[in-house]
């Protein structure tokens, strides 16, 4: 499902429209709690498997996996079953410390909340940003008791540091300026365990069903919206850090940022931008 996600993406190239030989390539899981797999919290880890496999057949040099995780690092990493994923097919691991985390600017100035704006100078967990040079984010499709849903902008909530949990008064600012502050080289959202209740954090194997989708995409926006109305079987509007981040990043701003934003997938799609491929 992944080949076949990413390959309809890159097209004659497949995934070398998107990783070069050389390159150093951070994967970035969702590897926020200390669950089994099969609680469908975390990314699946045959499914990054998979994606290490493709990176380093493009030709990358190295390829590194890093989270920070809401629980004890090596934990989540050892119970999630990511650490184990990553270190047999030949990644790096990078598990988060006080010295990996440096003072990014956002944006100049303080954020404005009437702006639902939420970071303007932050930690982030620096030290695997700086050694790549492509940036690929992989996070599981899952409900959130907060923000409705968790796909792949939510997934770069694990790059902060600092007290993050203070945003969750403001979940929405905190998850649209999250894709303001990436432009990762391509997201993908595994739905191949789906959780449908309890999120983020479930814990229990009734709240999982099998997605068996995988979402390829160079829009986190559209990514984000198709996911939510075809994976989770829910109506895109609800997400209110989707239009935000439309505003911030979105729209007619996506051309001269280089960024992609378009909150209607279905223009998209119309334009044949879009493209569902069942794998038998």
């Amino acid at each position: 499902m992944l080949q076949a996600a990413i390959g309809e993406l890159g097209g004659e190239q497949g995934i070398g429209r998107f990783i070069k030989k050389g390159d150093v390539v951070l994967i970035k899981p969702n590897v926020g709690f200390e669950r089994d797999p099969r609680l469908g919290a975390t990314t699946n880890p045959d499914v990054l498997r998979s994606l290490i496999r493709l990176v380093r057949q493009a030709g990358a040099k190295k390829i590194l996996v890093a989270d920070n995780p809401i629980e004890q690092p090596a934990a989540c990493f050892l119970r999630s079953k990511i650490q184990e994923a990553a270190e047999q097919e030949g990644a790096k691991v990078i598990l988060p410390a006080a010295v990996h985390f440096q003072s990014v600017q956002i944006r100049a100035g303080l954020p404005d909340a009437g702006r639902h704006e939420a970071l303007g100078t932050w930690p982030i967990f620096w030290k695997p940003l700086a050694e790549a040079n492509k940036v690929i984010g992989i996070a599981p499709v899952k409900d959130h008791n907060l923000c409705n849903a968790s796909m792949s902008m939510k997934n770069w909530y694990g790059l902060l540091g600092g007290r993050r949990n203070q945003f969750h008064q403001a979940i929405h600012h905190i998850v649209s300026d999250l894709g303001f502050m990436m432009s990762p080289t391509l997201v993908i959202n595994d739905g191949t365990l789906v959780m449908m209740r309890n999120g983020p954090t479930g814990g229990r194997l009734e709240d999982v069903k099998e997605g068996n989708v995988i979402v390829a995409g160079v829009d986190p926006i559209a990514t984000d919206a198709w996911t939510c109305e075809h994976v989770l079987g829910r109506d895109p509007a609800h997400l209110t850090y989707l239009q935000y981040a439309h505003d911030k990043f979105g729209g007619q701003h996506f051309e001269q940022a280089n960024r992609f934003g378009q909150l209607d997938w279905s223009s998209l799609q119309r334009e044949g931008k879009i493209v569902e491929t069942l794998v038998g």
